[in-house]
């Protein structure tokens, strides 16, 4: 598949091809999707770049990428707009930030609320597969999924 067009990227092509990569890993793997708050690993799965610096060390923004299914990035709040126009991704929602910058003390409550919202998409959309892959976890959010009842590797 080429990704040039006239000598030009052809950039909606570069993002299906970046995504169908990743999913042949998903699918060696054998899990029901990728979580992702690595901004390096967002804007491959995804091509959206918002705040890329500000997010290697807050992790306010993920995306989880089902082996079968949609791409749903979940953003800061009020920049959802941002990647709109991206069409593989499938939905933007707002982030639950849980990192203790934009949390502080109710941190400890908004992670099991995170964790619940990964639980519903690895059960809506892992066919019955509950492993998850992650790239590079936050210390807080490391074992969230895992309470809710899927198993995460690394």
């Amino acid at each position: 598949m080429s990704v040039f067009h006239q000598g030009e990227v052809d950039r909606a092509a570069l993002r299906q091809w970046r995504l169908a990569r990743v999913r042949e890993q998903l699918r060696i793997a054998d899990v029901a999707g990728a979580l992702q708050s690595d901004p390096v690993n967002i804007r491959y799965a995804t091509d959206s770049t918002n705040m890329q610096v500000w997010t290697l060390h807050n992790a306010a923004r993920y995306c989880f990428v089902a082996t079968e299914g949609p791409v749903i990035l979940f953003d800061f709040t009020g920049c959802e707009h941002l990647s709109a126009e991206i069409e593989t991704i499938t939905e933007t929602r707002p982030a639950t930030a849980f990192f203790f910058f934009g949390a502080g003390p109710e941190a400890e409550h908004r992670v099991v609320r995170w964790g619940a919202e990964i639980e519903d998409l690895v059960l809506a959309h892992g066919g019955g597969n509950r492993r998850v892959a992650v790239g590079v976890p936050e210390p807080l959010g490391d074992h969230a999924p895992v309470r809710m009842g899927s198993r995460v590797y690394h």
